[in-house]
């Protein structure tokens, strides 16, 4: 490889990295926290009454239980309501729950939209939901930010990937032996020990890396080359929403039943879709367009196979017949690689190994980015010395303190956003967005304690800070709620034991980097007094007389 090229690479490969290098690592810790959404609103809705589905073998009798309850309640709670959706237990969410269409009424000045409770199976009774943000808020603000408008989320995040992209592209050529590289690790060789770690970070997850990247792009690209959209259809939203049904019409399969129209109803349709469908598990329910001409049912299932969701179904009453119209996946070729590239993205497929598998990948991404930064100020800091640059020093110091604040500030506030849902009152209004401005300003505080602190302390501060934040998680989720770690998994509520168990792990993650950074002060201190001890004996010989 010639020099200049290889020069040229690396100046790319760090500009690029560093550029957006805060936003990637705010991305990419977010995201991963987005591969257990459904797990994270479990958590953070206690009020929820798990189904143990070894209650009762028979899966159908149970779900008949579920059907008959959550209807008598959408009848006393939402009988003016055109659209109901029943939650039956699934894999992920083994809870049961149902959902509304609130219409606006001027007289008691209530607004349109939805509402949810959730339904106790052991007596019936709705229950209301603490309103949160949930996991869904943290996914989302990986690819939309916050307070921003949500176009300019899409463009600086997909400008991100972009960067991130010609990071790692780069960094593959940079690096000849980067293999070779990968099986390299020298501890207590300062940057040298750094640029190891980075290299591994980076290796190990390469696949993943550069599939969440290109797909991410992909993603957005309605967004940033939306000017390709405006040309063959017309500027405007409403000309954009065309385009969108054109590419992502679906091929549909409408056929005939033997189900009598009078007889269609809730119950006999779950008992269709079951019998039609009887290796898939249906999660949804829905009746749309209550008491109108165009009443529907709509059909959603729990299991997915392979990479595509398995089909919804529709069914309606047509030409005094009843009618199913079953979805058999984008009518386009753009479409469905489209689609392959969301769900490849977004683990919709996936099992909890493999979802484990995708997450630990998200948190090795920001691990090379925030080991990347720490390179780049280092490297710095080294060159200022030797420059006697003083002004130039203290402006790395600057950008080292706010690497502190995000590296580790970013986690302490997921603690502070989980702390939120338990702290904040139920009756709080508002209570979901200030879930989020405290997360937000959790991590400002993080900042401000890092501007008045020396670098090397800001870093074993805040890692203690992180390490008791996630230890108490578990304690404020015991004195809050009914729940603790042993009695959740009596109650087979694995869900909520493996949050806080996890909460745990991270709290002994950064308890262990604690150890390592006060084990790696002891070893300077010994050196520095074992070299301060040999200048002191050299000139005392020097002193001596002849």
């Amino acid at each position: 490889m010639r020099p200049r090229f290889r020069q040229s690479m690396n100046w790319l490969h760090t500009w690029a990295g560093f550029a957006v290098a805060w936003l990637l690592y705010f991305i990419f810790v977010t995201g991963s926290a987005g591969y257990f959404e459904n797990e994270i609103d479990r958590w953070m809705k206690p009020e929820i009454t798990v189904v143990n589905s070894n209650d009762n073998p028979d899966g159908n009798t149970n779900a008949y239980q579920v059907l008959e309850i959550a209807e008598q309640q959408l009848n006393q709670l939402a009988s003016d309501s055109p659209q109901w959706y029943i939650r039956f237990p699934a894999t992920r969410e083994p809870f049961m729950g149902i959902s509304w269409l609130q219409l606006a009424d001027s007289e008691s000045k209530k607004t349109k939209q939805w509402r949810q409770k959730s339904i106790n199976p052991e007596n019936g009774s709705a229950v209301a939901i603490r309103e949160t943000g949930g996991g869904h808020t943290l996914y989302r603000m990986h690819y939309n930010l916050h307070y921003i408008p949500k176009i300019f989320g899409y463009i600086l995040t997909s400008l991100a990937g972009m960067f991130m992209l010609i990071g790692l592209v780069t960094g593959v050529v940079i690096h000849k032996k980067i293999f070779f590289e990968f099986f390299t690790f020298r501890p207590q060789k300062g940057m040298r020990a750094w640029l190891d770690i980075h290299n591994v970070l980076s290796v190990l997850p390469l696949p993943f890396h550069l599939m969440i990247t290109y797909s991410g792009l992909i993603l957005l690209m309605t967004v940033t080359m939306s000017n390709v959209i405006d040309v063959t259809y017309g500027e405007g939203k409403a000309n954009h929403l065309k385009f969108y049904k054109v590419a992502h019409s679906e091929i549909k399969e409408n056929k005939a039943i033997t189900l009598l129209p009078e007889d269609l109803s809730l119950k006999t349709v779950f008992d269709d879709a079951s019998t039609r469908y009887k290796n898939q598990k249906i999660s949804f329910i829905g009746l749309i367009d209550r008491g109108s001409k165009n009443e529907h049912y709509d059909i959603f299932f729990d299991h997915f196979t392979g990479i595509a969701l398995a089909s919804s179904v529709e069914y309606r009453i047509k030409d005094h017949q009843v009618e199913i119209e079953i979805s058999r996946g984008k009518a386009g070729s753009a479409a469905r690689v489209y689609e392959l590239f969301e769900r490849l993205h977004e683990g919709l497929f996936a099992d909890i190994y493999l979802r484990w598998l995708y997450f630990i990948s998200g948190l090795l991404g920001a691990g090379m980015i925030a080991t990347g930064m720490m390179l780049w100020i280092l490297k710095r800091q080294k060159n200022a010395c030797k420059d006697n640059k003083s002004s130039r020093f203290n402006i790395i110091t600057l950008i080292e303190k706010i690497n502190v604040a995000v590296i580790i500030g970013l986690p302490i506030a997921i603690a502070g956003y989980f702390f939120s849902n338990r702290l904040l009152p139920i009756t709080m209004v508002n209570r979901a967005d200030w879930e989020i401005h405290c997360f937000f300003i959790s991590w400002l505080a993080c900042l401000c304690f890092c501007l008045f602190r020396q670098s090397e302390n800001a870093w074993k501060n805040m890692l203690t800070i992180a390490a008791t934040s996630y230890a108490l998680l578990p304690v404020v989720n015991l004195i809050t709620t009914d729940h603790d770690i042993i009695s959740s998994i009596q109650k087979d509520d694995w869900i909520m034991a493996g949050f806080d168990l996890s909460m745990l792990l991270f709290s002994a993650i950064f308890t262990v980097a604690v150890l390592l950074i006060n084990k790696n002060r002891q070893h300077k201190k010994s050196i520095n007094s074992h070299l301060v001890a040999e200048k002191k004996s050299a000139i005392t010989s020097e002193e001596r007389p002849s």
